[in-house]
């Protein structure tokens, strides 16, 4: 059925509704005890009423796609071998007989074998081409990636100028710059918007941390190394790497972190309190815009690696599931003599120290009563 068939397709869809999905999405869509027998869900409204929710099945493009449509909203599952994609929105009718529909959840698991070259699956939203960040470790090692994103549906924000600026961030900083327009906006969505960039409501509270943790096991089952994940903005980064307890794949993008966390630390200090998460994305994302346009009160001289418009550079956190073994071939490279591994008699008898560079003696122009530096 696919081109390429990877492991992330034996996590079931049995999988996806009891294990990867947490019941307060459900929730949002007046759902409770949902199982799954064969193409059909199984389920009971909250007012008690029970429903029998047969599959659509459609195979287009490469994709394969299960809809399920309930009173109050519908489950998407799609596969195109290489992807599992998970998508559920609320449904509501309005005044006047208007449907609204608003996305709760959007979640991903995503075998990386591709990563590192310039194929792709149907179903990948983002290029993964660059080798720096996205060559995997060996070429028997197995990766997936995965993403979430969710939302309250009762609590989007209006259509209008702030939400075109929350959702399209990279446009206004990087293709369309105004400094004047752009201030209002980017003070207007730090103060009184309750979101962070690319958040068009608030998260429903639990269900990333949930879906990230039931993810783990699932995909170890599958014989999966690792689970990565890519923070496209500076608050997810600290969602994975504070809540999550992922690490930085690459030193250089941990570097980075570091230096901003020590800028945004000094910034608090001198406000005199501290930023939520929300806050510290936005500043963050601040420092894309034309440097000289940064007010220096707002500079913290360092930029996050990425952001969700440009992925083809990123920077990639990772948690470990299980162990991958040594290459063999590791143990004959042929490396320059100063770099070898000493042998078991080296190792028994070191080279004395009188071989050793001896270092320059200390300067005593420090300690001279002339370059002492005056009292204070």
């Amino acid at each position: 059925m696919f081109q390429r068939n990877s492991k992330v397709m034996a996590v079931s869809d049995r999988d996806v509704i009891t294990k990867l999905i947490d019941a307060h999405v459900f929730d949002t869509l007046r759902l409770t005890s949902l199982t799954l027998e064969g193409q059909t869900i199984k389920c009971a409204t909250q007012a008690g009423l029970t429903l029998e929710i047969p599959g659509i099945v459609s195979f287009q493009r490469g994709i394969l796609r299960k809809e399920f449509v309930f009173p109050a909203g519908r489950l998407t599952i799609e596969r195109d071998g290489l992807e599992l994609l998970v998508e559920v929105f609320y449904r509501q009718e309005k005044d006047g007989g208007i449907v609204v529909e608003r996305k709760v959840l959007r979640c991903a698991l995503r075998d990386r074998q591709l990563d590192g070259t310039k194929e792709t699956s149907p179903l990948s939203a983002f290029p993964n081409t660059h080798e720096a960040t996205n060559q995997l470790p060996h070429p028997d090692f197995k990766a997936a990636e995965l993403s979430i994103y969710c939302y309250d549906p009762d609590r989007y924000l209006p259509a209008g100028e702030m939400l075109d600026f929350i959702m399209n961030v990279d446009d206004f900083t990087y293709k369309h710059f105004e400094p004047v327009r752009f201030f209002q906006l980017w003070t207007r969505a730090f103060e009184a918007s309750n979101m962070a960039p690319w958040q068009p409501a608030p998260p429903l509270k639990g269900v990333a941390q949930h879906f990230v943790e039931a993810a783990g096991p699932v995909l170890a089952e599958q014989g999966y190394h690792r689970m990565d994940a890519v923070a496209g903005w500076f608050n997810a980064a600290l969602f994975f790497i504070e809540r999550m307890k992922f690490a930085f794949t690459y030193g250089e993008h941990q570097a980075a972190f570091n230096e901003l966390q020590r800028a945004l630390r000094q910034m608090e200090s001198r406000i005199g309190r501290r930023l939520n998460q929300r806050e510290q994305a936005w500043v963050v994302a601040l420092q894309n815009i034309p440097a000289k346009f940064i007010p220096d009160e707002l500079n913290l001289g360092c930029r996050w690696i990425n952001t969700p418009t440009y992925t083809d550079y990123v920077c990639r956190l990772h948690k470990d599931l299980t162990p991958f073994p040594p290459d063999p071939r590791l143990s004959v490279l042929v490396l320059p003599k100063v770099f070898a591994k000493p042998t078991n008699a080296q190792a028994d008898n070191p080279a004395p120290e009188d071989n050793l560079p001896v270092p320059p003696p200390p300067s005593t122009a420090a300690t001279s009563p002339a370059q002492s530096p005056p009292a204070t």
